[in-house]
C-alpha cells in the first residue's frame, strides 16, 4: 500500500505565512506525510528546524523527503534532514543539452548518491516533461535510469509530467521497475489536451533549459480527480511493477477551483485520492 502525502509546494503561500498553523490544518485533513520543497526551509525557518520537527512530531506528521535544486548546498541539506527527519533527498529537476551532457550528470548524481548513502540518506531524481527529449533515440530519463547506479540513485516519477512529456505513465512505470521509489500524483487539465505534449511544434534539437521553461512552459495541472489522468491505473501499475513507498499529491493554483485558498485544494485532494485503491493516509 502506497503511503499518501502532500508535496509542500502545493501550499507555498500558506507555509510562508504560517508554517505551524499550516501543518496543523493539514494534519486535521488527515495528512501524515509531507514532502518539503524550499517553502519549508526559508531563511527564517533555518534556525527553527528543531521547533518545526517538534511541531510535526506533536501532530503525527512524518517528513520522508525533501526536494533540492541544482546549485543548492547538499551538505546543508544533509544536516537539515538529520534535524527534521527524512530518508530521501530529491533533485527537483535538471536540464540537458546532449547525450554526453546527460552521461556527465549521471556521474555527478552517482557521486552525490554515494555521499548521501554514507550519511544514511537516499538520492532521488524527480522528472518533469523535458526529460523525455530524445538524444540519439533515447530520452534523457531513459539515459538517467540506465547510467546511474541503483545503489546510489533512484527516481520519483511525476506521473502528470510524464503525460505532459507525451508518454504513458503506466508504461514508464513498467519500464523503470524497482528504480521507482516514490510518485507525484497530480492531474492534467482537459482543456490542454489539444497540445498535450510539451514537444508539440518544437524543433528536434531545441535546447531546453531553465530560461526556455520559464518562457514557454505553462501550467497544465488541475485538481486531483478532475482531469484526464487515469489515476487508478497509475496506482495499480506502481503496486505491480515498482518499489513505491510514498505517493505525494502535488497541486497548482493556476487551474484549481480553490486557487484563492490552496489549503482547501489540499483538503479536496486528499478526499479525492482516498477514493482510489492502493493508497492510504494512515
Amino acid at each position: 500500500m502506497i503511503k499518501g502525502g502532500l508535496q509542500a509546494c502545493s501550499v507555498t503561500d500558506a507555509f510562508l505565512n504560517d508554517p505551524y498553523g499550516t501543518l496543523k490544518e493539514l494534519a486535521g485533513y488527515g495528512y501524515r506525510y509531507i514532502e518539503s520543497a524550499g517553502t519549508m526551509f526559508t531563511e527564517e525557518l533555518k534556525a527553527e528546524l528543531c521547533e518545526l520537527k517538534k511541531m510535526m512530531d506533536d501532530l503525527g506528521i512524518v517528513h520522508p523527503s525533501k526536494h533540492f535544486n541544482i546549485g543548492d548546498d547538499i551538505y546543508q541539506d544533509i544536516d537539515r534532514l538529520h534535524i527534521i527527519g527524512g530518508e530521501y533527498l530529491v533533485l527537483a529537476s535538471d536540464f540537458f543539452r546532449s547525450r554526453d551532457d546527460v552521461l556527465e550528470r549521471c556521474e555527478k548524481y552517482n557521486q552525490q548518491g554515494k555521499l548521501l548513502k554514507e550519511n544514511g540518506l537516499k538520492y532521488i531524481y524527480h522528472n518533469h516533461a523535458h526529460e523525455f527529449q530524445k538524444f540519439e533515440e533515447k530520452s534523457a530519463l531513459e539515459l538517467l535510469v540506465e547510467n546511474t547506479d541503483p545503489d546510489y540513485v533512484n527516481f520519483e516519477i511525476d506521473t502528470m509530467w510524464v503525460f505532459r512529456g507525451g508518454e504513458d505513465p503506466v508504461e514508464v512505470l513498467k519500464k523503470f521497475g524497482n528504480r521507482v521509489k516514490m510518485l507525484h500524483v497530480d492531474d492534467f487539465h482537459p482543456k490542454y489536451m489539444e497540445h498535450r505534449s510539451f514537444f508539440d511544434g518544437l524543433p528536434e534539437n531545441t535546447v531546453i533549459d531553465g530560461e526556455f521553461m520559464g518562457k514557454y512552459n505553462f501550467d497544465v495541472a488541475t485538481d486531483i480527480g478532475t482531469g484526464v489522468m487515469n489515476i487508478q491505473e497509475v496506482l495499480d501499475a506502481a503496486a505491480a511493477y515498482n518499489d513505491v513507498e510514498y505517493g505525494f499529491i502535488e497541486l497548482s493554483s493556476a487551474n484549481s477551483a480553490y486557487k484563492e485558498n490552496m489549503l482547501k485544494a489540499a483538503e479536496f485532494g486528499i478526499r479525492a485520492l482516498e477514493k482510489y485503491n492502493g493508497v492510504c493516509f494512515e
